[in-house]
């Protein structure tokens, strides 16, 4: 009967069975059990990954570096790591990484030439991350080290946090707190979503999620730069432009939300964001990069546009930036928080894990690197 229940049972369960029998001393259910027996593929995999480390116990490395950048919403990740069953090592520098090193995990800290060199034995990056632009992702290649990152894990909380960045420049609420805090009681004139065109560059899934927040709003245009095809953005009544260009001169309030790669670099130069006017809003929760920040720093000093930034070229924000300067009246300054809800450090936490358990397991999930 037990042999039976085995023939029926799905390929997934026939395989949980194998790594049960594996691990455990004794069976957990009979043969019947298994026929009914509810199980993904991707939580075979999970478990499959978690017997092999068992019995190999590769050497893991957290690779905090100097930004302090957390992994997950709980200072104890060691514990959450070894309930899956994995051991997790964690060094600030570089210096520290073990030469037996199998498998580190970065939260933004540099991946590149010396880490590796560190790490002779190294097979896999895990970047908790969306973007990779931290990782020599072609000097990984060379040497065979696969590359992952996490995907999607943030959309909501970056786009939320452009919603209430736009919304505290509009009703202008860091000059009202000072004002109350300093005995006054008359506010500056304020102004609110309604009738605003929103322009939205890069239209991905944080972009996309943006519309659909700003639609609901009621704003008079959602505008997209550059052209994807994306159905779910004319669902929204997102409508296209042709150029950067004209997005700047039609648009009230700007989000930048496109990663960073050699097209993106310096996207919104200087001389675009002269474009903006005076009532106009620019958000960036984009990398740096993307944005020439000594000119929008002086742009700022000038008084034409306002700015919400979350995201800065080198991080945390050099004593000697420019931006530093800028009057908050003009600048909303937040220290890379867009992905830092609970939820979403949770989310980051559980795929990173996967993407390590199922490198384990021989599978290739979220892989960045093309091996």
């Amino acid at each position: 009967m037990a042999q039976q229940g085995q023939m029926n049972a799905s390929p997934a369960a026939r395989r949980l069975h194998q790594i049960v029998a594996s691990t455990v001393p004794r069976p957990v259910c009979g043969g019947n059990h298994l026929a009914t027996l509810s199980c993904s593929a991707s939580n075979v995999v999970d478990l499959e990954g978690q017997a092999i480390s068992r019995f190999t116990a590769p050497k893991i490395v957290l690779l905090q570096g100097s930004r302090g950048v957390p992994l997950g919403p709980s200072e104890k990740v060691e514990h959450v790591f070894s309930q899956r069953g994995l051991q997790l090592e964690i060094v600030t520098s570089v210096d520290q990484i073990p030469a037996d090193t199998e498998i580190i995990v970065t939260t933004g800290a540099t991946v590149g030439s010396e880490v590796l060199a560190k790490a002779p034995r190294l097979k896999l990056v895990t970047v908790a991350l969306t973007g990779t632009d931290n990782v020599d992702i072609n000097a990984c290649k060379r040497r065979g080290i696969v590359v992952t990152n996490v995907p999607a894990y943030s959309t909501d909380a970056t786009a939320e946090l452009v919603i209430a960045q736009v919304i505290s420049l509009l009703r202008r609420l860091p000059q009202c707190n000072k004002l109350v805090s300093d005995g006054s009681w008359a506010c500056p004139p304020q102004d609110d979503l309604q009738n605003k065109t929103v322009g939205i560059v890069g239209v991905g899934q944080i972009g996309l999620r943006l519309a659909e927040l700003f639609k609901a709003f009621k704003v008079k245009r959602i505008l997209g730069f550059p052209e994807r095809g994306e159905p779910q953005f004319s669902s929204h009544s997102g409508m296209y432009m042709d150029s950067l260009a004209g997005l700047f001169l039609e648009a009230d309030i700007i989000c930048i939300c496109t990663p960073l790669n050699y097209q993106t670099q310096g996207l919104i130069s200087g001389k675009l964001m002269q474009l903006l006017r005076q009532d106009s809003i620019l958000v960036n929760v984009s990398r740096g990069e993307v944005v020439d920040e000594s000119a929008l720093a002086e742009l700022l000093q000038q008084g034409r546009f306002r700015a919400a930034i979350d995201n800065f070229s080198v991080e945390p924000l050099p004593a000697h930036s420019p931006l530093r300067s800028v009057p908050s009246e003009s600048l909303l300054m937040t220290p890379h928080i867009g992905y830092q809800s609970v939820s979403s450090l949770e989310k980051r936490l559980d795929i990173a894990i996967k993407n390590i358990l199922a490198f384990l397991a021989g599978q290739a999930f979220n892989s960045v690197s093309g091996i």
